[in-house]
């Protein structure tokens, strides 16, 4: 079981267990609230590549004292992706509970299409950081933090909104407006490199700040003077498509 199938059966599982109403809505009434915070609290993250020791026990300690949603562990030895379970709970239904207001008839087919949302979203930004781990190895360029965050936020979200446009996938399937206000709340961040996803927001910004960031410019320069025209395509299409070399888990 991956990493992100480990946090959403559980929360799937209580999803299906809300009782619903004469339409097929969902009841929320009797759901539970008080433990949670409020949104809010999860979008001023610290950096999400821990570049300290690779200690299990600190590495549980950080999932109940920061606002982390995730983790990347760098490639000393197998990369490692970790994704914090009470966060990415807590962070699920606080969204749901703030933005279901105005919306009577969700079904729980709306729910599971919002919570793969919130965990994909996530899941998709620590894989990031792991496949721009390798290429870095592969390529000899710098890891600058906030730059890389910006682009982890960028490249999750269209993700996401590539999904969307799955017909028959859970987000696709799912209520638009329900899908329009969790993609703005989810993608509120507040933290610095977080906040400045906007600037790689679409495709045609994205890709030439993933090239000028992994590639050497030097190298860059020389190929494209010597009339190799698809960098973009070749360097864009190794990012996800990293096989092996990651350790995923559940804290």
């Amino acid at each position: 079981m991956t990493a992100f199938d480990s946090i959403v059966t559980p929360i799937a599982s209580v999803i299906n267990s809300l009782p619903t109403g004469r339409y097929g809505e969902v009841l929320f009434e009797n759901l539970a609230s008080d433990d949670l915070p409020n949104p809010e609290f999860f979008l001023h993250p610290d950096p999400d590549v821990h570049e300290g020791p690779d200690d299990h026990q600190r590495l549980r300690a950080m999932s109940e004292t920061t606002p982390l949603l995730g983790l990347y562990v760098p490639m000393h030895s197998p990369g490692q992706l970790i994704l914090f379970s009470n966060n990415l709970r807590c962070f699920y239904w606080s969204l749901m509970l703030n933005h279901r207001h105005g919306l009577p008839y969700l079904t729980p087919l709306d729910l599971q299409g919002a919570l793969d949302l919130v965990i994909r979203k996530t899941y998709q930004h620590e894989l990031f950081h792991f496949h721009c781990d390798v290429l870095r190895q592969l390529l000899g360029s710098q890891y600058r933090r906030d730059h890389e965050e910006a682009l982890a936020v960028a490249w999750s979200r269209q993700q996401i909104t590539g999904q969307r446009g799955v017909w028959n996938s859970k987000i696709g399937r799912m209520n638009g407006v329900l899908y329009a206000r969790l993609l703005d709340a989810a993608f509120a961040f507040r933290s610095p490199g977080y906040r400045d996803w906007p600037q790689f927001a679409d495709d045609s910004r994205f890709r030439p700040a993933l090239i000028s960031y992994l590639a050497d410019p030097n190298a860059l320069s020389h190929l494209e003077a010597n009339g190799i025209s698809n960098l973009p395509d070749l360097l864009v299409g190794l990012v996800g498509r990293v096989s092996g070399g990651l350790v995923e888990s559940a804290i």
